[in-house]
């Protein structure tokens, strides 16, 4: 406990010249003798390590466990999705745009290739559109089945408004029903 001078209680900011120290009987030291030697002191009492204090358990084997066995599935589940999804199938479709003609205001030529499988039955949905990106006219065209892998085919469109552009939006496999 520290004791402060008269003339440092009276003005704020001046220096206490005269400081008198004294000490409480709780602080007074404790022999050694009297406190058990099991470790390091930390504040007067035996130190402990966390595992004496808490226990030793199977949690984190079981976490370990736990973190392997979903890791298995996820890659497990991730191998079934690319083996059933379909990502290997063989009938693919591939287009390409080789221009349009315009037969006047109301309808327009549309030329196109389109490369698949041989007997391949295939559809392709063509779009014609105006100055603003607006469709003016649609039209889906369904090739005819030949040996050939390659087809030029010529589609003719109508439409509402004058067109700027014409082009193949998608084509796709048909699916032919066996019954």
């Amino acid at each position: 406990m520290r004791v402060l001078p008269r003339a440092s209680r009276e003005l704020p900011g001046t220096l206490a010249t005269d400081i008198q120290f004294t000490q409480r009987r709780s602080e007074i030291a404790v022999p050694q003798a009297d406190i058990p030697s099991s470790g390091p002191l930390i504040s007067g009492a035996p130190a402990q390590s966390l595992e004496d204090r808490y226990g030793r358990g199977r949690r984190s084997r079981f976490d370990r466990r736990f973190a392997w066995t979903a890791a298995g599935l996820l890659v497990a589940a991730g191998i079934a999705f690319f083996a059933f999804s379909g990502w290997q199938q063989t009938n693919r479709v591939s287009f390409q745009d080789i221009g349009f003609t315009r037969q006047g205001d109301t309808s327009v030529d549309m030329k196109f290739q389109v490369t698949t499988e041989a007997n391949t039955p295939v559809a392709c949905a063509v779009e014609a559109l105006n100055s603003s990106k607006a469709t003016v006219g649609w039209k889906v065209v369904e090739l005819p089945v030949t040996e050939q892998q390659s087809h030029t085919v010529t589609a003719r469109v109508v439409t509402t408004n004058p067109v700027t552009a014409v082009s193949v939006r998608e084509c796709w496999v048909i699916e032919v029903d066996a019954s």
